[in-house]
């Protein structure tokens, strides 16, 4: 596993609501931000998006790795690094 540099967050532009039968994660979690803003880390090993519409928290965050072998450990470990706090479970994303 690697980790990675802890970069400050960005704002985004608000990813729209995804086209019928597309998948862009593998990975689902709902996050606090550092800021209480729909940021995203900059993760050089994953790609991340984010929507503000969230159950629990700031955000709801879609991730898939870059790097095979990676899976939902490794994203909440670099998510905390990066100070996002997962709520829950990070869970596989419905296909």
């Amino acid at each position: 596993m690697t980790h990675a540099r802890q970069f400050p967050p960005i704002d985004l532009p608000l990813s729209p609501a995804r086209p019928e039968g597309e998948v862009f994660g593998t990975l689902i979690a709902e996050v606090l931000t550092p800021d209480g803003r729909a940021t995203v880390p900059l993760l050089p090993d994953w790609e991340l998006r984010a929507w503000a519409v969230a159950r629990l928290g700031d955000a709801t965050l879609e991730a898939r790795p870059r790097l095979p072998g990676l899976g939902a450990g490794d994203l909440d470990l670099d998510l905390r690094i990066a100070g996002y706090t997962p709520l829950g479970p990070i869970r596989r994303a419905r296909r």
